[in-house]
């Protein structure tokens, strides 16, 4: 479907970076809105985070296929339940070639500029591409609208050691760990307590002669089933987002966090304790702070407990302070562990590095991304990221993001002037400092899917209950499948 016949006056080239899932399925939706659309990637291929090249041995989906899906292209029947990073891969591949994307991408090209152009008859942006080998000439574009889709896990975070250099052994990100035989029969260290370390630890424990896990502290990590059923399909919904104060709460929520706080308190004692005990967590591994606190370091799967109840798994609480010999690490306890392989999954790092110094200061500020709706940067709305707004379903918060930056580029959504923008802004800061401080740069909305959809939905005019049953809808999953017609909708109301 192509609806053209609405497009701004000033033009329908648009710029894509990335191939993710981000990047995908904003591809899909403008595209769909008559938009001249080009992707640029870095890498030779698709995917991003669940391209081949990047994922670690043994990682699968947090979430069932069925929540982890966009919302008119259904995982196959043949797909795990929680889908396996080559499934994922596959159904990025099959998602790009039943909507024809594949014409839209050019691989192997990193976006080395964006910059606003002095030239507008060409474009509002000038777009600086470089042959990610390097070995073919800069090119230079120019476009009527940005969508920045690149991620915020894009750029490995490793932490700079004393003494690295003279480390004889094997040093990586944890995103570079693709292949078990890297450490097989090797003394491995992994770095880091969140969902990656555990996940490498694992592998490392199968298939290393030994593995020591090195972290500050730990954090949670939910089932993947709860009562015979994916947590998922129970923890994604309505019912169960009411139990974290959201940045602006309803009358219902402002008494259940107020008066009525006895009730949160007493739901989320009853899942600490749940989850510590359908997952076993050992003492050592239990987090300092009950959840909801921490919540946005979390991860899914209890492999890795009963690796370490096995006596497979080391574990040392601290952190690395130098490299004393080539073989070997120190702690800050002053404990020597002889290595020949240190995984770090230690994170990643967030920014737009290619944006000119315009364009960044519109998007960052003081360290924290300033985006309205997690997407638009008020100064400058012909450019929005998304993949920004990261969730615990990250495939759908993704696509009405992507319909809500669509139809703000066509012209057909109401925007508030610039400093009423600015006012949810800080709001949302402030919010997620509060309660989610792990968080606090800005690009998080965590268990608020239904939330943050509703506000997307309610600017683009469209009704944001989409089921006929109250009761389905307020504790039924929410499932991307719910939204299917949104693109439909918001064409007709243009």
């Amino acid at each position: 479907m192509n609806d053209s016949q609405h497009l701004p006056q000033n033009g329908n080239r648009i710029c894509n970076v990335g191939a993710g899932i981000a990047g995908l399925v904003t591809a899909k939706v403008m595209q769909e809105d008559g938009f001249d659309v080009t992707v640029f990637e870095r890498s030779g291929d698709i995917g991003g985070v669940w391209n081949p090249t990047r994922v670690y041995p043994g990682l699968r989906a947090n979430n069932s296929r069925q929540s982890y899906a966009f919302s008119d292209f259904p995982y196959p029947d043949t797909a795990d339940e929680f889908p396996t990073a080559p499934q994922i891969y596959a159904y990025l591949r099959a998602y790009m070639q039943h909507f024809n994307l594949e014409p839209l991408l050019h691989l192997s090209s990193t976006v080395t500029s964006i910059s606003r152009s002095s030239n507008l008859d060409k474009g509002r942006f000038k777009v600086v591409v470089q042959p990610t080998d390097e070995t073919g000439a800069t090119e230079t574009h120019f476009f009527d609208f940005v969508a920045i889709c690149n991620g915020v896990h894009s750029e490995p975070n490793l932490p700079q050691i004393v003494g690295q250099s003279q480390f004889a052994g094997l040093r990586l990100h944890s995103s570079q760990f693709d292949d078990p035989d890297v450490v097989k029969g090797k003394r491995v260290i992994v770095v880091g307590g969140a969902k990656s370390a555990l996940d490498c630890a694992t592998t490392a424990a199968r298939h290393g002669r030994s593995v020591t896990l090195v972290f500050r502290s730990p954090h949670w990590m939910f089932p993947r089933y709860l009562f015979g059923i994916a947590a998922d399909k129970i923890l994604i919904s309505r019912f169960s987002e009411l139990f974290i104060p959201y940045y602006q709460k309803s009358r219902g929520e402002a008494f259940l966090h107020g008066p009525g706080k006895f009730l949160v308190r007493f739901w989320w004692a009853g899942l600490n304790s749940m989850v510590k005990k359908v997952l076993k967590i050992p003492p050592l591994m239990v987090p300092d702070h009950g959840l909801p606190r921490g919540f946005e370091k979390g991860g899914v799967g209890g492999e890795f407990y009963q690796e370490l109840k096995a006596d497979h798994v080391n574990t040392k609480r601290g952190f690395i302070t130098s490299f004393p010999a080539p073989d070997r690490i120190m702690l800050d306890t002053g404990e020597q562990i002889e290595a020949d392989v240190i995984i770090f999954a230690t994170g990643w790092q967030q920014g737009v590095p290619f944006l000119e110094e315009e364009l960044q200061n519109c998007i960052q500020k003081n360290g924290y991304f300033h985006l309205y709706r997690h997407i638009l940067p008020p100064e400058e709305p012909h450019l929005g990221l998304i993949g920004y707004q990261s969730s615990i379903a990250c495939q759908l918060s993704s696509e009405i993001a992507a319909h809500w930056l669509s139809h703000c580029f066509r012209g057909h959504l109401a925007l508030p002037d610039v400093p009423e923008m600015e006012k949810p802004i800080a709001k949302v800061l402030g919010w997620l400092a509060d309660v989610f401080p792990y968080a606090k740069e800005g690009y998080f909305i965590g268990p608020h899917l239904a939330h943050y959809i509703d506000e997307l939905l309610q600017d683009m005019g469209l009704r944001p209950t989409r089921l006929g049953n109250p009761l389905q809808e307020f504790f039924g999953p929410l499932l991307p499948s719910r939204y299917a017609k949104v693109g439909e909708e918001r064409r007709r109301l243009a």
